[in-house]
Order: C-alpha cells, then structure tokens, then sequence
C-alpha cells in the first residue's frame, strides 16, 4: 500500500507525525482544522450547558415561589415578614401599656414572690388565728359566720 495510491492516507500521516526518541517534535506554523481550540470547544458546548442550566434552575425556583405564594394566598396565611411586622407592632404595643402602668403606679420591681409553701403556712396562721376558742365561741353566740 502506497501514499501516494490513497490520498486519504496521505493526509492522516501528515497528521500524525512519529517521533523518535531525544528529538523535539516538528510543529507547524498553522494549527490543524482537525482539532479545535479550548476557547471555541467552551463557546460551542460549555456555554450553552451553563446557560441552560443556570436559566433552567432560575425558572424552577420562580415557578416553585409563585406556586406557594398562591397557595398562601388561597388559604389566608400570610408570610413569615408580615408575621415579624405584626408582631412587632403587637409588642411595641404592649411594651407602651407596660410602661404607661409602671409609671402611673408606684411599681417595685425589687418585692419578693412569695414561694407556694410559705403560702400554705400563711393561710395556715391566718386560719388559726381566725378560729382560736374565743373567737370561735364569740361567733357561736352572734351568730356569724
């Protein structure tokens, strides 16, 4: 088989140059046809891919957002800024009463809560001193309960 009897073959040994060990490779001036440059391979595949992509999962999240915004609005809820709003005003609201009692009335803030056992031994007092026997007996004869 001959080079010159099949042109086909001419040309891919062109393409393909063999070289032997210890020597540089001979490069031409002009860059094959055959094989395309970094920069053209993103523009004609990497390019569109990202694009798509990128618009792809910007449509799906639009489209997501819209569906749950009607859906809100079907039901009545309100969503979660609105919520933050009203509660706030709702809080400043009573954070105005609060202030507007404290200064109305003479308010300690420093008096001690009394715990449930003390309670319980201040009714207890309070219950025998109501019914020690003269008082009780003096409640018999009036009549008063």
């Amino acid at each position: 088989m001959s080079t010159s009897s099949n042109p086909s073959a001419a040309e891919a040994l062109k393409q393909y140059k063999f070289v032997q060990a210890g020597k540089k490779p001979v490069t031409g001036g002009a860059k094959s046809t055959l094989q395309p440059s970094n920069f053209h391979l993103f523009v004609k595949a990497g390019l569109p891919f990202l694009l798509f992509s990128v618009g792809a999962s910007y449509v799906l999240k639009s489209a997501v957002e819209g569906k749950n915004l009607e859906r809100d609005k079907s039901k009545g809820l309100i969503s979660k800024s609105e919520r933050q709003a009203r509660l706030d005003a709702e809080k400043d609201q009573m954070m105005e009463k609060l202030n507007k009692r404290i200064k109305s009335q003479d308010f300690d803030n420093t008096k001690r809560i009394e715990r449930p056992e003390e309670i319980l031994a201040r009714r207890k007092r309070e219950r025998d001193e109501r019914n020690k026997w003269y008082k009780r007996s003096w409640r018999w004869i009036t009549g008063q309960q």
